[in-house]
């Protein structure tokens, strides 16, 4: 029996393979411990996909506990570190001091470790940790060499034909931020979303998407998964100040950024607009998440438009609706714009209503307000754009 430490589907299915045409003999047994990923969510998704491909690869599966402040306590003082340095050291040592112990519970005597497979990690560094850490628990540490001989290039291909989830960092916040930085980017990984709005380029969004594959293939449906490019907004913070007092507003997406901008007098018009919900079903693809708040669309043809009042400011491009009718255009029920903002409608629906007011391709601030007001508001939003690579389903035909 072998058990073998995975951090990740992409290292551990090639890796478990080649372990298995080299050890013929010998059963394996797979622990997921990997405190080190940050956020939860991350965690869940690489979780999912390894199990995913344990299964595929008919080898059980065992998961180790999340104690991710155990793992920040561990690297306390390392968080300045570059990749493959001290931080990393510890965090190995961390990983598979853990798996040893959990060998000897299990009567195993013998583990190796998939971040071995990993081009990020330095090999000489895991064997020589790996025997350590095995020599003091009175087993044996396996070094394995599958990167060498176009191994990583295999391992990337097998990645991609089994449709696996291929992150982009380790899975360290630490390291992860350096990464962004380094290409003049957020990282959107580590920004959780308060509400529960799944948001493009999200940990919720690709968790959703690969429970969607698995679902697919559950029912036999055929499928590509491919990469999108996108613009991925976020509005980091926001306010609103009426007669010198914050006042609660909510920002549509894709709005852009104000500093502190004075609107002038608001003008209210009365005026027809389009269903939302119908056009976010006629956008929306089939694949589309949040299937919970999926539309009947044949009960909204009768019901195209509704009549609402729309403010404009006078010394500005920003545009204001009253929360009555927001409610009446979303056919929702939300009683302030403070619930809403805490609770609110799917990000698909709210570029659905962005389009039916402004227009295609409009970043206009919108701005959702609990009722009519006429006089001058100050209005501070910042938001950010940035270009991001998500995962997108193309389901086929059963």
């Amino acid at each position: 029996m072998i058990l073998v430490h995975i951090c990740c589907s992409v290292d551990s299915h090639y890796f478990l393979q080649r372990l298995r045409e080299q050890y013929p003999d010998s059963k394996l047994m797979g622990y997921f411990y990997n405190p080190n990923i940050h956020p939860k969510a991350e965690y869940d998704l690489r979780l999912l996909d390894v199990e995913r491909s344990c299964k595929m690869l008919g080898i059980e599966l065992y998961e180790g506990e999340y104690d991710a402040l155990h793992w920040l306590e561990d690297v306390r003082g390392l968080e300045e570190e570059p990749e493959k340095g001290e931080r990393c050291v510890t965090c190995f040592d961390s990983r598979l001091l853990r798996t040893a112990s959990f060998a000897k519970q299990k009567g195993i005597g013998t583990f190796t470790t998939t971040l071995l497979s990993s081009p990020m990690k330095e090999r000489e560094i895991l064997f020589t940790q790996g025997e350590k850490i095995a020599r003091l628990h009175n087993l044996e540490f396996i070094k394995i060499d599958v990167r060498s001989n176009g191994g990583t290039q295999a391992q990337a291909k097998l990645a991609k034909k089994d449709r696996l989830y291929r992150q982009t960092y380790c899975g360290c916040k630490f390291a992860l931020t350096k990464q962004r930085d380094a290409q003049g980017k957020l990282s959107l990984e580590l920004v959780e979303n308060l509400g529960r709005q799944i948001q493009p380029a999200s940990n919720e969004e690709r968790l959703e998407t690969f429970s969607r594959r698995n679902a697919l293939e559950a029912d036999r449906v055929p499928y590509i998964l491919a990469k999108r490019s996108i613009m991925a907004w976020r509005n980091l913070r926001s306010t609103a100040k009426f007669e010198g007092k914050l006042l609660d507003a909510y920002v549509l997406a894709d709005s852009k950024s104000k500093n502190h901008s004075k609107m002038g007098e608001i003008e209210w018009i009365r005026t027809e607009v389009g269903s939302p919900l119908l056009l976010q079903g006629l956008l929306r693809p089939k694949n589309a998440t949040n299937s919970a708040q999926s539309e009947n669309l044949a009960q909204h043809f009768a019901n195209v438009s509704h009549e609402i009042a729309l403010g404009v400011a006078s010394k500005d491009d920003s545009v204001f609706l009253c929360l009555e009718d927001f409610n009446a255009l979303c056919e929702t029920r939300y009683q302030s714009v403070r619930e809403l903002s805490r609770a609110p409608i799917p990000y698909s629906l709210e570029n659905a209503l962005r389009i039916c007011l402004c227009g295609l391709g409009s970043v206009n601030p919108i701005i959702v307000l609990d009722s009519r007001i006429e006089s001058s508001l100050t209005i501070f939003i910042h938001s950010i754009s940035q270009e991001e690579s998500v995962f997108a389903l193309i389901e086929g035909k059963k």
